[in-house]
């Protein structure tokens, strides 16, 4: 994946972390994809680029576009996720081949295995972050309003207990500690997303969470969020697998912090 327009820091880590990500997904599946080949076009959906399909570029790239400005080009391992309802079209130079999967039969595989379904709901939530972010790099900066990156040195707080949840964190890089009464009772490290609990319960941060190294993190805003989730129901299958490993884990960990055994 390639950034187009001014830079942003911390771009360039996020769009290796989605390449990583898509391998992830995809390594080792059953389905059989379909190859895809597209002319240079303006117009890829026009061309056969369809939206219930997921698909992996093998060859070439595809600019994504947005109000006729071309915010980055998917390159060769990427994968693209298509949303009619997001604005984003999709033009190409040269030709594309790409190999594209069926979406229904797909989501049934990726569901079915936990770890899978975990990167799933990140991969979705790292798209929505990189166009986000590439599309404000081509605004003027007083109009940013969604996405943004946040970073932490060891020592700073990314959640605080009892706030009031605006967004969640990605976190891309670093790894942190969660508190709960200003005791240290879990980590979370690359890939985790944190604060999802409170934002979809409207609950007050339930912990702290405290970077014990540089931390690089992108936040999304609470109704970014909700609409990301009403716009791919898939994802919740992947946060609710994510949320549930946590608490069992901080349960563990209190439990063991408060000298009881299960």
């Amino acid at each position: 994946m390639i950034p187009l327009g001014e830079p942003l820091e911390g771009l360039p880590a996020l769009a290796r972390h989605y390449k990583q990500l898509g391998d992830a997904v995809i390594r080792g599946l059953r389905q059989t994809p379909r190859s895809l080949s597209l002319p240079a076009t303006t117009d890829a959906r026009r061309d056969g680029l369809a939206a219930q399909r997921l698909y992996v570029v093998r060859g070439g790239t595809l600019a994504a576009c947005c109000q006729g400005r071309r915010l980055l080009l998917w390159d060769e391992g990427d994968v693209i996720v298509p949303d009619p309802d997001d604005g984003i079209t999709f033009q190409a130079d040269g030709a594309v081949l790409l190999a594209g999967y069926d979406f229904g039969d797909l989501l049934e595989e990726i569901l079915a295995v936990p770890e899978r379904a975990r990167r799933w709901s990140e991969l979705l939530i790292t798209q929505q972050a990189l166009l986000t972010r590439c599309l404000a790099a081509l605004t003027p900066e007083e109009n940013h309003t969604g996405s943004r990156f946040a970073y932490f040195h060891p020592g700073d707080l990314i959640l605080r207990q009892g706030d009031r949840a605006d967004g969640v964190y990605n976190l891309f890089e670093g790894e942190a500690d969660v508190l709960v009464d200003d005791v240290v009772v879990g980590r979370v490290t690359e890939g985790e997303l944190l604060g999802a609990i409170a934002v979809l319960t409207g609950a007050p941060r339930g912990a702290t969470v405290r970077a014990r190294s540089r931390c690089a993190a992108m936040h999304i805003p609470s109704d970014g969020f909700h609409h990301l989730i009403r716009a791919k129901p898939s994802l919740i299958h992947g946060l609710m697998t994510d949320m549930a490993r946590q608490i069992t884990e901080l349960n563990a960990q209190v439990v063991t912090l408060s000298g009881r055994t299960p």
